[in-house]
């Protein structure tokens, strides 16, 4: 049973402005190592359940960088493809190198054989873990930073009337996609987000 929040039938909402990176401090991530909800910030992912903590690195590439051997390597549980990209979850066992996958499609993780790639921080950007509060609406990706990106979106996804705030510009609510805002999927989005904050209340989550 979803954690849904029940809106006035004749719910108005006004942009409240602001760009993303204003709704919340932190974002919830899978932990590289338990893949449980983890804060990230300015100073990297802290995990409050197995105690890993991003160890800031003044190198331009770091060891525990890696990507798949295979290009083509697939999921041990569900056969799709697991992706090329790099990823900070290097380890070595008897001499070989493996790298810790989490699936993109069934959210399954294992060792698979890699290989050592740069460390894309060397460049100015820094993928780090998928996001923990994400979930699929009408085939697109719905995802949350935290609870108070969440509250935000519910309140303005959810209303019958949006109205324009004071604050002119390109607003975190103006840049959402059309199919987000679009009137047909209202329903399906806020089941979504109310999916989402079910997760949130099982995992822990408190802001």
């Amino acid at each position: 049973m979803t954690s849904e929040r029940h809106l006035p039938i004749h719910h108005r909402a006004e942009d409240p402005g602001g760009r993303l990176d204003s709704f919340g401090d932190v974002i919830w991530v899978h932990c590289p190592e338990c893949d449980k909800a983890s804060k990230k910030d300015a100073n990297g992912v802290s995990c409050g359940h197995c105690g890993y903590t991003t160890v800031q690195s003044r190198k331009s590439s770091n060891t525990k960088w890696a990507v798949p051997a295979s290009p083509k390597q697939k999921c041990s549980h569900c056969s799709e493809p697991i992706g090329s990209e790099s990823r900070p979850t290097a380890r070595t066992k008897d001499g070989e190198l493996f790298l810790w996958v989490r699936c993109p499609h069934c959210g399954e993780t294992d060792d698979y054989p890699a290989r050592q790639s740069w460390n894309t921080q060397h460049f100015g950007y820094e993928p780090g873990p998928p996001l923990f509060l994400s979930t699929q609406v009408a085939g697109e990706t719905l995802w949350v930073n935290n609870l108070a990106h969440l509250d935000a979106l519910e309140d303005w996804l959810g209303a019958k009337v949006r109205e324009r705030g004071p604050q002119p510009g390109l607003t975190m609510m103006a840049k959402l996609p059309r199919w987000m805002k679009a009137s047909t999927n209202r329903d399906k989005v806020l089941r979504g987000l109310a999916q989402l904050r079910d997760r949130a209340q099982k995992a822990g989550i408190d802001q």
